[in-house]
């Protein structure tokens, strides 16, 4: 399948897709809105998000699974977003999925990183909700995003590997067809992925690069966008592409 997100297409011809992990982690704590705030102020294409599910069905941005406080553990899963709000986190408020879209909409794009399984009606909700397409939804739930895909053709889904996964990766992408792209550990881009990657037409997208000869590294192998902590690197990144795209002819 060939890439069919219109705002992906647009802002991959521009030059490598840069995706603000978390936020801006290193200027507030990430995942919240602050963080996302402030990484919405630099030259990104996305700013990545993870997402779970409250025990009142709310989409709340957290990497982990659970709070770990002095007072406790709680499962974000076992408690309401009220309660989860009362909790004594790390500065910054914590952020909602439509919170997040409202926060970005018309400026960057969201890169919403599944940390739940079977989140497509709640994020199908959010989106139709706020009418916004410059989404990138990514992770391991392949039900979650086929439906996604189908519901929303003009948002992009994303695969991200596992070990597994990766061994067998050109037979999951002959299947999986309704894939925009694949999300995958830097250190695996290299002549077989992006060979098995331009075979199925899908965009190659690395994480996390913290440091310019990575980011360059990565690229020049054919890496179609980078993840990174560090929103002034990819503010830095060049427009002009580094190798052909999995699409064919540079766009520029």
């Amino acid at each position: 399948m060939s890439v069919t997100s219109p705002y992906l297409l647009e802002r991959r011809a521009a030059g490598p897709l840069r995706t603000a992990h978390r936020g801006a982690p290193r200027l507030a704590p990430d995942n919240t809105l602050e963080s996302i705030v402030a990484a919405a102020r630099f030259e990104v294409d996305f700013i990545e998000v993870d997402v779970h599910r409250t025990r009142d069905g709310q989409l709340l941005l957290w990497h982990d699974e659970q709070f770990i406080t002095p007072e406790g553990i709680y499962p974000i899963a076992q408690h309401s977003l009220s309660e989860l709000r009362t909790l004594k986190v790390p500065d910054g408020r914590l952020a909602t999925l439509p919170e997040a879209i409202e926060a970005v909409q018309g400026r960057v794009g969201l890169m919403i990183d599944l940390k739940a399984p079977e989140l497509h009606r709640e994020i199908e909700q959010a989106l139709r909700s706020a009418a916004f397409t410059d989404a990138l939804v990514c992770g391991g739930d392949d039900e979650t995003l086929q439906r996604l895909k189908m519901a929303l053709p003009d948002i992009a889904v994303s695969r991200t590997p596992d070990a597994g996964y990766h061994q067998t990766l050109p037979q999951h992408l002959a299947a999986e067809t309704y894939l925009d792209a694949i999300t995958v550990y830097w250190r695996t881009v290299g002549p077989q992925l992006m060979a098995d990657a331009q075979e199925a037409q899908v965009l190659v997208l690395a994480w996390t690069v913290d440091y310019p000869h990575i980011a360059q590294q990565v690229l020049e192998a054919g890496a179609d966008g980078i993840t990174s902590n560090d929103v002034a690197l990819l503010s830095s990144l060049p427009k002009t592409v580094f190798s052909r795209s999995v699409l064919g002819d540079p766009f520029w």
